[in-house]
């Protein structure tokens, strides 16, 4: 994802990888690929919760997981669902 790869760079510019993420979800909404969505999700929640944004890692995370069970093969799930919980208000 260019999104992981962009916050990977020294001086990661934290619009950019911001978008990336969203346009790796909306994108993954339009093709109808939710694990795919959730990952991107995940990714943007994690970044707007080190940036002090806990209201928006939560609704971001919320929607992505609306229907979604744990399962062995997706940790991405379990993880997302950790992360919400921290989040709630």
């Amino acid at each position: 994802m260019r999104g992981e790869l962009l916050l990977r760079r020294e001086s990661a510019d934290v619009g950019m990888v911001e978008a990336a993420f969203t346009r790796a979800a909306k994108i993954a909404q339009h093709q109808q690929t939710r694990t795919f969505e959730l990952r991107a999700a995940l990714s943007l929640a994690k970044l707007y919760h080190s940036r002090d944004r806990p209201a928006d890692a939560h609704a971001v995370l919320a929607s992505a997981l609306d229907g979604f069970s744990p399962t062995p093969e997706c940790l991405e799930i379990a993880e997302a669902q950790t992360l919400l919980t921290a989040l709630a208000p």
